[in-house]
């Protein structure tokens, strides 16, 4: 999310937003969970106090940055539930999020440019995704952590 919320470069944005529901708002995001080989019966402690922690961090610091939140391969179980969760969320909540048992559907909503394994004729995910490396980077931090308290010491 982090990544996503660089490329929209909210810093030196220029656009300014359009009026509510008159076009697409050039500084927000829209959001792909794909679930594809997710248990959610066997998901560890760590993993759900991470998403829990991720949610709130992005409602408190970056409130308006999603416009959409597709969710694919989602076990039709859990369709079931969140249908059953609509009843309790705010109308304008359930109407940025769009779920879906089969990824392949994703090119209905998204268009042909969305990776073929989503329905559409894009390229693969492995070609244009981003990856964040955190172990590199932390590594290479301490790296340059490490250099320039050298420098100081000297």
């Amino acid at each position: 999310m982090e990544l996503t919320l660089q490329s929209l470069s909210l810093s030196t944005a220029s656009t300014p937003i359009p009026d509510y529901n008159k076009g697409p708002d050039p500084h927000q995001a829209l959001q792909i969970h794909d679930y594809l080989r997710v248990s959610f019966l066997r998901q560890p402690a760590e993993v759900k106090a991470a998403s829990q922690k991720a949610i709130q961090l992005f409602s408190a610091y970056y409130p308006e940055t999603l416009s959409k939140k597709y969710f694919v391969n989602v076990p039709l179980v859990m369709q079931w539930m969140f249908g059953a969760m609509q009843v309790f969320m705010a109308k304008e909540t359930v109407a940025k999020m769009q779920w879906m048992s089969y990824g392949e559907e994703l090119h209905k909503y998204l268009g042909s440019d969305v990776s073929k394994q989503y329905g559409g004729q894009g390229p693969e995910l492995e070609v244009v995704g981003v990856t964040p490396l955190y172990e590199q980077q932390a590594s290479e931090d301490a790296v340059a952590d490490a250099a320039a308290a050298k420098e100081v010491a000297i």
